[in-house]
């Protein structure tokens, strides 16, 4: 399936989910080099999935452990390492001359400045390799943003807002570092394997909150690699086609 941008509102870019042609619609083939970074986990093996049907060249950064079931007959290169280590991500980045970065990393181990730790070399190490775009997928909250949601009641859940504050950090790394970087915020996801709705919105109003399916999320990924438009944008994802909450 193609992906394909629609209009412009107002007050920020809104990006517009189309699916064309049922399935039957040809990607663009593009070549680009991609390294993901969480390419194993359920959002990042969604997001190496769709870049590989787009013909860009991707390579994935995992531990030696990782389980890379997911990715399983891909055509996908890998880069062993483990990003706590900054000469092995350094290393990762200066194996090829990478147009994109992505980050699709999540931690599960109740690090509470995980995202602190790791963006300053991830973003150092980036600058010196030259990559052209770091898009990292953060958190609808992170930071000052969960000023926003304050009726929602998640000082209630035990360390979440200081996970947002983690994020938030992560993200004034990134945009601090001079490289140049693209922030999608998600929540609320659907079970791992649910399709598009092809409802999906990409949108800079950060108010917005609403559940999304994986498959929208890298869909949204695929299409901001290597786009000006999306250069220096922090969005959100609007669906308001989906449930809420979404089923267990």
């Amino acid at each position: 399936m193609r992906a394909v941008f629609g209009r412009a509102r107002t007050g920020g870019l809104l990006l517009c989910l189309a699916i064309l042609c049922g399935g039957n619609a040809v990607a663009e083939k593009t070549g680009r080099e991609v390294l993901v970074l969480g390419g194993t986990g359920q959002l990042g093996a969604e997001i190496v999935k769709l870049l590989v049907a787009n013909g860009d060249h991707v390579t994935v950064f995992a531990r030696p452990t990782s389980d890379r079931g997911r990715l399983h007959d891909l055509q996908v290169d890998y880069a062993t390492g483990d990003l706590m280590h900054e000469a092995e991500i350094g290393a990762a980045l200066r194996a090829k001359k990478y147009d994109t970065v992505i980050s699709a990393v999540r931690i599960d181990k109740g690090d509470l400045h995980f995202y602190e730790e790791i963006m300053g070399p991830l973003t150092r190490q980036a600058r010196a390799a030259g990559v052209g775009q770091i898009i990292h997928n953060s958190a609808v909250g992170a930071g000052a943003n969960a000023q926003n949601f304050t009726h929602i009641g998640w000082e209630k859940v035990p360390g979440l807002l200081d996970r947002l504050r983690d994020q938030g950090v992560g993200e004034d790394i990134l945009r601090a570092s001079g490289v140049p970087y693209t922030i999608i915020r998600n929540t609320r996801l659907y079970a791992d394997g649910t399709p598009s709705t092809g409802k999906a919105e990409l949108t800079e109003d950060d108010a917005v909150l609403t559940p999304m399916t994986r498959a929208d999320v890298a869909i949204f990924n695929a299409q901001c690699v290597g786009n000006r438009a999306c250069l220096g944008k922090t969005y959100h994802i609007r669906d308001t086609s989906l449930a809420w909450p979404p089923p267990r």
